[in-house]
């Protein structure tokens, strides 16, 4: 969800009668201003190494991070955006995505495809700007995220004791 929330792109809000002090910097009344989930996921003030996928990221002391750099994480995860104009079924989503991963791990393997099939979706060396990051799972914005892949294999996991 971090690395590729399920929109990247900007969320742009109107600024207030009189207007908005915004990190050091005047935004007039009526302007629209946004910031990209993306370069908040991807920002190193909040997540140390952000185009790293490092699930233990989350858990105090797993990789030598401490409470305030795990409350520093949650407090910038924003993949459903915040506030009033937050997706209204984030919490059926994540309830969902979180029971179809639990039950997928207890009953496969998986692993990224072989050969070309398992490259599907990264960055390009020769790729443009931003797009360059090889092994970065790419993202296309239009109002959600356009993907291509990831393709993985499934093989049905043998279950000891039953």
């Amino acid at each position: 969800m971090r690395m590729a929330s399920p929109i990247s792109s900007s969320l742009f809000r109107e600024a207030e009668a009189g207007g908005a002090m915004i990190d050091g910097h005047f935004i007039p009344e009526g302007a629209d201003i946004g910031t990209c989930i993306y370069s908040i996921h991807h920002n190193e003030k909040y997540f140390l190494n952000p185009f790293l996928f490092c699930p233990e990221r989350w858990i105090t002391a797993a990789d030598g991070s401490n409470e305030e750099d795990v409350a520093q994480a949650h407090s910038a995860f924003t993949p459903f955006s915040i506030g009033p104009r937050s997706c209204i079924g984030k919490a059926l989503g994540l309830m969902e995505l979180q029971s179809m991963l639990a039950w997928l791990l207890f009953h496969f393997d998986f692993r990224v495809a072989e050969g070309d099939l398992g490259r599907v979706g990264e960055g390009n060396e020769k790729g443009e700007w931003g797009r360059e990051r090889k092994g970065e799972y790419q993202l296309f914005d239009h109002l959600t995220v356009r993907r291509h892949g990831p393709w993985v294999q499934l093989r049905k996991r043998e279950l000891v004791g039953n």
